[in-house]
């Protein structure tokens, strides 16, 4: 084999790599964009009782109406929304194998969770109990 080959190789699999764990600062950079769409998911749910039955999509789209830039850093991810009365929560994840990355409940002003960080789950489900959470 070549030097070239395997260099390549080796640059190849690290590049992969990279693809498959994202960066503290990709994962920081998106958590700070997620507190956004979450707060305006909150005020959605909280305030607009025109929310009352949407799904999940429709929710995320009438919270993101007033600025669709909101969802713009989370074009080739999955971002679901949980909501339990007026209570919400957002969850981002992969979405080419659906693993979760960024859970985040929409009564807090911090991130929630950086599930990116844990151990690997695949499935991409809320963990947020929201009613706990927002009790605080």
């Amino acid at each position: 084999m070549s030097r070239h080959f395997i260099l390549a190789a080796a640059l190849g699999l690290s590049l992969l790599g990279c693809a498959l764990k994202p960066s503290e600062r990709e994962m920081n950079y998106l958590a700070s964009a997620l507190t956004k769409v979450s707060a305006a998911v909150d005020a959605t749910v909280r305030y607009k009782r025109t929310s009352d039955g949407m799904t999940e999509s429709q929710l995320l789209q009438a919270a993101t109406a007033h600025d669709p830039a909101l969802l713009k850093p989370f074009e080739d991810m999955t971002v679901r929304v949980l909501r339990e009365g007026h209570d919400s929560a957002v969850l981002v994840c992969k979405s080419t194998s659906g693993g979760p990355l960024l859970e985040d409940a929409g009564c807090t002003a911090k991130m929630d969770v950086h599930r990116w960080s844990q151990a690997a789950a695949e499935r991409c489900e809320f963990t947020v109990d929201v009613k706990s959470v927002c009790a605080r």
